[in-house]
């Protein structure tokens, strides 16, 4: 009886600490993601445009804001999925 009692306040501890914030878990990790996000982005600018530069489609290579800009949507994209993973539902077998 006392084991089943201690392994359900077990349980609900680890409940309780699953779905608290924890700042690591609900910020610095999607900011990593969209860190990755925002360099997948803005490496694939920088190739296609060296690629261009190459091959003559242009007289210059240039990184313009806009191309700053459109890289930041990779940054959001992958934050938001990796923010709201975190709210997701969790199963329970």
């Amino acid at each position: 009886m006392k084991d089943s009692a201690v392994l359900n306040t077990k349980i609900k501890k680890e409940n309780t600490l699953k779905n608290s914030f924890s700042a690591k878990r609900h910020f610095f990790e999607p900011c990593k993601s969209g860190l990755f996000g925002f360099a997948a982005f803005i490496t694939i600018l920088i190739i296609v445009k060296l690629f261009s530069y190459a091959i003559g489609s242009y007289d210059y290579f240039a990184l313009e804001i806009t191309d700053v800009q459109l890289s930041l949507i990779g940054f959001v994209l992958l934050f938001l999925i990796r923010f709201l993973e975190n709210f997701k539902e969790q199963k329970t077998d």
